[in-house]
C-alpha cells in the first residue's frame, strides 16, 4: 500500500481486502451507541467515539472494554 501512487499510474488498481470477520467487527461497531465512525485502514479496524477519541479495535475484543481501557490510559499518561 505504500507504493500505491506510483501502481495506479502505471494502471494498476489497489484496494483493502477487508476479511468477513473485519467487516462484522465494523459493523459490531457501528451499531455501538458510543461509536460515530468505524473504517479499515492497513490492516486494522479503527472507530471514533463520540468524544472524537480514535481507537483501534480487535476482532475478539469487548468494544466497552476497549474503549475503557483506552480512556484509562489516556489519562494515566
Amino acid at each position: 500500500m505504500k507504493k500505491r501512487t506510483p501502481m495506479k499510474t502505471k494502471g494498476y488498481k489497489l484496494v483493502d481486502d477487508v476479511t468477513k470477520r473485519n467487516q462484522g467487527l465494523i459493523s459490531r461497531l457501528l451499531l455501538h451507541p458510543d461509536i460515530k465512525n468505524a473504517w479499515f485502514f492497513n490492516g486494522a479496524v479503527f472507530g471514533q467515539t463520540t468524544a472524537e477519541e480514535r481507537i483501534k479495535f480487535d476482532i475478539f475484543d469487548n468494544i466497552n472494554d476497549t474503549i475503557s481501557d483506552f480512556r484509562n490510559r489516556t489519562r494515566t499518561l
